[in-house]
């Protein structure tokens, strides 16, 4: 399937990550780490609105009074609320040299976070923190700790492991948050580009931004492939479910080369859209004070 992305927004992004619809404010919110800023587009009238300017957010979890929960380098985490950004988490002991790269939100709020040291290659590890700044980590060694999605009952943890080329799930126990038995759901090493952000659809189908592939990838429960969506952007990075009816797939993009003169494709950069044939879910708030 070719051509079927819409383009939304063309800033370019230099790195787009992280999109999120939230249903209060009727639009899909995202974050251009490099520009540090963190933005909204409303449909139908194709508005944006920036949420955030002067924060190099790589990641964000809404929480339930409407703000932002922002994901930083040197594993620290700020509060963004009426566009005052202020610190609510200052690092994670022994893990100052790292920085946040993705995170996902359970049902009792937890927020489960890959971190990242861009300089020391299998140092990836993924916590899990709960509102009140308890801080445990859940599994280490990871090359580039990426998108995260979980099961419908949350008793499976799906974890990009990008540059290893893998998709792992581990045994998740939403009671305790416990994450266990880490193994390898989907082996992408004979594919085309590297595993980014993922998302479940409401029958557990994964969609996987296929970076420096042109590509999203659907994989059925199983893990057998269903579909590969080409598009016109070189390096996808995120997807995510949103509009009125949890029907869009909404997806980020990068326009930053990694070598000189690198073809990034016409709408590297921007924010795209699918029509799919499926229905997304939600993403679970948090609540930090």
């Amino acid at each position: 399937m070719e051509d079927a992305a819409k383009i939304l927004v063309r800033h370019p992004d230099q790195v787009g990550e992280c999109p999120v619809w939230d249903a209060v404010r009727k639009g899909l919110i995202w974050t251009d780490n490099r520009s540090k800023r963190v933005y909204a587009y409303r449909p139908p009238d194709g508005g944006v609105e920036t949420l955030v300017d002067g924060s190099q957010a790589y990641a964000f979890a809404l929480q339930q009074d409407g703000s932002l929960l922002l994901f930083l380098s040197e594993a620290r985490v700020a509060l963004a609320r009426d566009g005052a950004v202020s610190s609510v988490l200052d690092g994670l002991r022994g893990e100052e040299t790292k920085r946040f790269n993705d995170v996902l939100v359970d049902r009792a709020g937890r927020v489960l976070g890959g971190l990242l040291d861009p300089a020391q290659d299998g140092s990836g590890v993924l916590y899990s923190l709960t509102p009140d700044r308890k801080a445990t980590r859940l599994l280490d060694g990871l090359r580039l700790p990426n998108g995260m999605a979980l099961s419908a009952d949350e008793r499976q943890l799906y974890l990009a492991d990008t540059w290893a080329k893998q998709i792992l799930v581990l045994d998740y126990d939403p009671h305790t948050g416990a994450a266990t038995t880490p193994r390898v759901f989907i082996d992408l090493a004979a594919e085309e580009g590297y595993p980014d952000g993922l998302t479940l659809d409401a029958q557990g189908d994964m969609w996987i931004a296929m970076t420096e592939a042109w590509t999203v990838a659907r994989y059925a429960p199983d893990g057998r492939l269903r579909q590969r969506i080409r598009l016109a952007a070189r390096k996808p990075t995120s997807v995510a479910f949103g509009g009125a009816d949890m029907r869009t797939l909404f997806i980020t993009s990068a326009a930053r080369q990694g070598t000189p003169g690198e073809e990034i494709g016409p709408a590297g950069g921007a924010l795209l859209s699918i029509a799919t044939d499926t229905q997304g879910r939600l993403e679970n708030r948090t609540d930090w004070r």
